[in-house]
């Protein structure tokens, strides 16, 4: 990966989470893809970087303290939030980063598992 960009080396991640999440999420279309576009962006592609490192420092196996982690270090740099830090999207139940958190961590944590397993 050494020739890539920093972004190419989130590649697997967002492969793995379009596969975990994206194949069950609500906004999905009925053809795959995204029906968000054409709205808004989707947090977990927009802030996709900052969310793995989130999750790769947690390393735990409590989903309220990767939620908490997510909220703390990932939501903050959301574009949804309004001007006082506050996220309707969050609140309605309609934030993916909120929703899915158990099946991003998953395929995450998955990504790192076959990564190690990789160099041993």
């Amino acid at each position: 990966m050494s020739d890539a960009s920093p972004e190419d080396g989130y590649q697997a991640y967002r492969d793995a989470i379009r596969r975990r999440v994206c194949a069950v999420c609500l906004d999905s279309a009925d053809d795959g893809s995204c029906s968000l576009a054409a709205a808004r962006s989707c947090a977990i592609e927009t802030l996709l970087p900052r969310l793995v490192e989130t999750v790769l420092e947690v390393g735990t196996s409590h989903h309220d303290a990767y939620a908490a982690a997510i909220e703390a270090r990932v939501c903050g740099h959301c574009p949804d939030r309004d001007p006082l830090g506050q996220c309707h999207l969050r609140r309605d139940g309609r934030c993916a980063l909120a929703v899915y958190v158990p099946l991003i961590v998953e395929a995450i944590e998955g990504v790192r598992a076959r990564e190690n397993r990789g160099r041993t």
